[in-house]
């Protein structure tokens, strides 16, 4: 199988308290921990026949101090990752000194990116908009969760793809939408053609991808995939895991993606945009 790049790699978090509430339990999740170091993430990257990632730091508590924990750990893995980690900030932009965070990230500690989840907050809000409006000035781009979430009480409404419209007043953004906005997938694919066919772009690049991290139940994510392939711009579109290519099991979640592909009937050179390449045009610059 091909050697892919995974956009949506979230690291644990190794704050006790979260620990603790964890369903998996106190001992599986400190084995995970315990699994992040770099020299065991490479290796079993190589294994995996990945070659990088996205690295989302690893907490969704929203106090100051935390973050800052979690986006130092992650950090410190990004920079001995061999330039094969894209390190995200995982935040809150509601959250008291987000915006200092998110700079010291990306000016101070070498981030690629934001990672942002709508948990009780609208991606239009106008304080939301302001962090917008320094991430423009940072460069860099956003990967936010879309779609139904697990495990944050009744706060699916928050994520609805179209509410990312808003993006349209930030040009310089390229910003993705996770889970292909599952269930609202046609939803997604409607706003990402609107960037794509009615907004332009960003210097003729893609401001809009979307990330089809699963979400949706393999039949669900077929009918998605195949309307996507259909009608989005191949460049537009690119894979991510929410898995951690250091876990057992890992390439045949991976499979699942592939084989979906090809009874799609996607040709080899869009199997490597979405599965390879596609990564590269977010990350960068």
């Amino acid at each position: 199988m091909e050697v892919i790049n995974d956009c949506h790699v979230h690291l644990a978090s190794s704050y006790p308290t979260e620990v603790r509430t964890k369903p998996v339990g106190v001992k599986a999740y400190k084995k995970r921990l315990q699994a992040e170091n770099p020299s065991n993430m490479l290796r079993m990257m190589d294994k995996n026949k990945v070659d990088k990632v996205m690295l989302l730091s690893g907490t969704d508590i929203d106090e100051i101090d935390i973050v800052r924990k979690e986006t130092d750990r992650c950090a410190k893995i990004v920079k001995a990752g061999k330039k094969r980690f894209y390190g995200f900030i995982r935040i809150n932009p509601l959250m008291p000194g987000a915006a200092d965070e998110i700079k010291r990230a990306i000016n101070d500690l070498g981030f690629t990116g934001v990672k942002m989840l709508p948990k009780y907050w609208y991606p239009y809000e106008d304080k939301v908009q302001a962090i917008y409006r320094v991430i423009s000035d940072l460069k860099v781009p956003i990967l936010f969760h879309s779609g139904i979430l697990w495990g944050h009480g009744a706060s699916s409404m928050y994520c609805r793809p179209a509410f990312y419209e808003c993006m349209m007043n930030y040009p310089k953004v390229k910003f993705a939408l996770a889970h292909m906005g599952w269930p609202w997938t046609d939803e997604c694919l409607a706003v990402a053609g609107r960037f794509s066919y009615g907004a332009g772009g960003i210097d003729n690049k893609q401001q809009m991808f979307v990330d089809i991290t699963t979400g949706a139940p393999r039949i669900w994510k077929t009918d998605a995939m195949r309307k996507a392939l259909s009608y989005l711009p191949h460049s537009q579109i690119f894979y991510g895991s929410d898995m951690t290519p250091w876990a057992e099991g890992y390439r045949d979640w991976v499979k699942t993606d592939f084989e979906i592909l090809h009874d799609l009937g996607a040709t080899k050179e869009t199997v490597k945009k979405i599965m390879y390449s596609n990564f590269f045009n977010f990350v960068k610059k």
